[in-house]
């Protein structure tokens, strides 16, 4: 039987989820009332530090005179490891135990994606490999809901994905971000029912101007329209959900 391109990757990541021993941890399960703000906000820096550094390396990636990139799942987790420390100013080996283990499944969610996609990455002789930021955080956010009960979306009002299309309780949070009174980089969150929701702003930086900046209109690599997005914007926010107990 011959597969699809498509098919094929699903194949692939099936297999790869299957033989990597994705179960969920105890942790994952349930998050302490006291300790989910602090969680939901290590889980969003983890994504925002991926996006960032696939963004940064949009260029390697890209190469149609390479075939293999080392971007590979172990460079980016050490990657994403200094980038968190830089963010946070704490090592993830020294956070408390139920903060970490939380915090390693989303860098392992994190390597899976980076591992699926190594074929098209690695791929000589094509330059656009479509391993972007935003799908980046979106399966990483896939595989970390597998095996889970953490939701993560990347969300926005200027949507590019109707995946990404804010809630209503998104849209009010990414209100509050365009406020000006409001501190900028500053994250929200707070307990609805049973869950603990956060949402933490993502702003406009230097490498998504290529796909993100001007000219307004104009056609992106990826063959979408640009947004005229400045450094510094606000794009939009990494939403976080999970219960608590």
């Amino acid at each position: 039987m011959k597969l699809s391109p498509k098919g094929a990757m699903i194949l692939f990541a099936a297999l790869v989820l299957a033989t990597s021993g994705f179960l969920c941890h105890a942790a994952c399960k349930s998050i302490s009332k006291d300790k989910a703000e602090e969680i939901a906000t290590y889980i969003a820096d983890v994504i925002i530090a991926g996006r960032g550094i696939v963004a940064e390396h949009q260029v390697l990636i890209n190469d149609p005179q390479k075939g293999d990139k080392g971007f590979t799942p172990d460079y980016v987790e050490a990657k994403i490891r200094e980038r968190f420390k830089e963010m946070t100013g704490k090592d993830i080996s020294q956070l408390d135990p139920e903060a970490k283990e939380i915090v390693e499944q989303v860098i392992t969610a994190a390597k899976m994606s980076v591992k699926m996609n190594q074929p098209r990455i690695n791929k000589a002789g094509k330059g656009f490999k479509g391993y972007i930021p935003a799908v980046f955080g979106r399966e990483t956010g896939q595989i970390l809901k597998g095996r889970c009960n953490i939701i993560i979306k990347q969300t926005t009002f200027k949507y590019r994905n109707a995946y990404n299309q804010p809630d209503s309780y998104e849209k009010t949070i990414l209100k509050k971000f365009e406020d000006p009174s409001y501190p900028k980089g500053q994250g929200y969150g707070e307990q609805t029912g049973k869950f603990y929701r956060y949402l933490k702003p993502i702003y406009i930086k230097k490498a998504c101007l290529k796909c993100h900046g001007d000219p307004k209109g104009a056609t992106d690599i990826a063959g979408r329209k640009k947004e005229g997005y400045k450094e510094g914007d606000l794009r939009g926010a990494i939403s976080v959900m999970f219960p608590v107990n």
